[in-house]
């Protein structure tokens, strides 16, 4: 089982974006970050969103792992959000 830390500076920020291949993105000043195109983050077996999204102007697809909660999750999404094959418990 995968699990991810939330960021502790923007440098640890930039290497989840980097080791998920998430690209165009921009970090706020909050640590959240907006996204210029799709977020794949299925089938890693991660437990939680490994850093706070805001802002995704494509599809955030964050299906296939164990997630229990949506924390982190974008508050905005351009195209598809797919969360399927967790253990959630609410979509809230």
């Amino acid at each position: 089982m995968k699990y991810l830390k939330l960021f502790e500076n923007f440098e640890d920020i930039h290497k989840i974006c980097e080791e998920y291949g998430i690209v165009d993105y921009t970090i706020n000043p909050d640590g959240s970050i907006d996204v210029d195109g799709d977020v794949m983050i299925k089938t890693y077996s991660l437990v939680k969103i490994p850093i706070n999204f805001n802002l995704v102007s494509g599809d955030f697809d964050c299906s296939f792992n164990r997630l229990t909660t949506l924390d982190g999750c974008p508050k905005l999404v351009g195209g598809s959000f797919n969360c399927n094959v967790n253990k959630l418990a609410t979509l809230e």
